[in-house]
């Protein structure tokens, strides 16, 4: 089995080769359009319990965002990487399969 390459990898290969299809300099609207129609496959795919297609569109979405993230200039990694050092101590509870963190919990 092949090693999987590191997020931050990834993401410098994205930007390469976006940067290498003029996709960069183009409107960020026009990329945004593009994760919303991601989304909406990767949607169709959870609900269709179609998993090849659902793991297809998931690294779709990924790119888009990733791509995206890059042409308003925001560093993909570090948003990762400030998520989770914002998330990763939360404590709360689950309710109804949602994570509810402690403090927007009632009482």
């Amino acid at each position: 089995m092949a090693k999987n390459d590191s997020f931050e990898e990834i993401a410098n290969g994205l930007a390469k080769w976006a940067k290498e299809r003029d996709l960069l300099g183009k409107d960020p609207h026009i990329q945004f359009s593009k994760i919303v129609e991601e989304l909406g496959e990767t949607s169709a795919a959870y609900n269709k319990q179609k998993h090849d297609d659902l793991v297809d569109s998931i690294g779709d979405l990924l790119v888009t965002i990733i791509i995206f993230s890059k042409q308003v200039e925001v560093d993909p990694v570090a948003c990762l990487n400030k998520a989770w050092r914002t998330i990763k101590h939360r404590q709360g509870k689950t309710i109804n399969g949602v994570f509810v963190k402690d403090s927007d919990l009632d009482g």
